[in-house]
């Protein structure tokens, strides 16, 4: 079996609707209910709330997207040692397109009043293409300017997300996903299991009514591109008129909602996009490479249903490069907390220029 199949298994997604068929023509005997008048029930009812809010965008069971960011400049600069408040300078630019696959599952393992479990997986390809450089000097930024060119980044995931209700307003959220990232394409390039990366994140909540619940919590997160340990705020709500409404868990995304009718929504808001991605074979001299992209996504998202349970999603906005610099773990291949005190240098700087984004998507949601 190959080392592609090892670190990845495809989820396959079968929905089965059971319809029961109704006799017309059989005369029902009414039932009389004077008989339960005297019947007492001595066992406790306990409910349970739902994690579903009226009106939220559907949950999206498989999803197949392409994705597409306008041609930008990309500029790296040389090999050093950089604090993260320095400036690029002397660096070799680039101008690149970048584009590529998106596909993502979740299935319902269990789906009970007082426990829901999902299990999934994803796979996020970006390609670039732009102009290379015919320098023969053989510079590090010229390196790394075509190992994204010949080979992209990709990024394969599989992760889980659990919904234990408390009681009829409580809750608890926890999710945990396994990354490896890298610009490895399973043929030339091979990515190692021991480059997983890990995220988790853990959330106390409460559910007042069927337009509204909010949690708090804390989350280990490679979205702003290296790792980072952050407070989170889930709050999604929706208007006693149920036009419009909030999908916000910050800071990882906000968006405002507005329902035009049962078929069709607009969600307006941003979104943070990020991991970290090991380099292979790119030929600079460094240990154990490490490529921290992260950017903030402005936009727009207009959903509508086709038929049934698919929808179709069309997202445009702009695209903001927070981070794409890269790190050198060194010989002992550990990653680090950098955070706000951390003495750890950059090993290059690099900028992505702003540029405008486009994403399609066919769905199948959830009922």
């Amino acid at each position: 079996m190959g080392v592609k199949y090892k670190l990845f298994i495809v989820c396959l997604f079968h929905c089965v609707n059971v319809f029961s068929q109704i006799d017309s023509t059989k005369q029902e005997v009414e039932e009389d209910y004077s008989i339960y008048e005297n019947v007492n029930s001595n066992t406790e009812i306990k409910i349970f709330c739902s994690p579903k809010v009226f009106d939220l965008s559907p949950n999206r069971f498989v999803s197949v997207g392409y994705d597409y960011i306008h041609q930008s400049k990309l500029s790296f600069s040389p090999l050093g040692n950089y604090k993260s408040e320095d400036k690029v300078t002397n660096a070799s630019s680039f101008n690149l397109f970048t584009h590529g696959l998106r596909l993502n599952a979740n299935i319902p393992v269990i789906s009970k009043t007082n426990i829901l479990w999902q299990i999934g997986g994803g796979y996020i390809k970006s390609n670039y293409d732009g102009n290379t450089s015919t320098d023969t000097s053989n510079k590090n930024e010229i390196k790394l300017n075509e190992t994204l060119i010949n080979y992209g980044l990709t990024s394969l995931n599989i992760n889980s997300t659990l919904f234990i209700p408390l009681n009829d307003k409580k809750f608890l959220l926890f999710q945990i996903m396994g990354e490896q990232n890298g610009n490895y394409n399973f043929n030339y390039i091979q990515p190692n299991i021991s480059n997983t990366r890990l995220s988790t994140s853990a959330l106390y909540g409460k559910r007042p009514h069927d337009r509204f619940q909010w949690a708090i919590g804390v989350s280990r997160t490679y979205r702003g591109g290296e790792l980072n340990y952050i407070p989170v705020v889930l709050y999604n709500y929706t208007s006693v008129n149920r036009k419009w409404g909030t999908e916000i868990l910050f800071p990882a995304r906000a968006a405002y909602r507005r329902k035009f009718n049962s078929r069709s929504i607009l969600l307006a808001g941003y979104e943070l996009e990020g991991t970290s991605y090991r380099l292979y074979q790119t030929g600079i001299n460094a240990n154990n490479m490490e490529l921290r992209r992260s950017e903030l996504r402005v936009k727009l998202d207009y959903q509508r249903q086709l038929k049934g349970f698919v929808w179709v999603a069309f997202q445009m906005g702009i695209r903001h490069n927070v981070s794409y610099n890269v790190d050198q773990l060194g010989s002992n291949n550990k990653d680090f907390f950098r955070c706000f005190t951390g003495t750890q240098k950059y090993l290059m700087l690099n900028e992505f220029g702003l540029a405008p984004y486009a994403n399609i998507s066919i769905n199948l949601v959830s009922p």
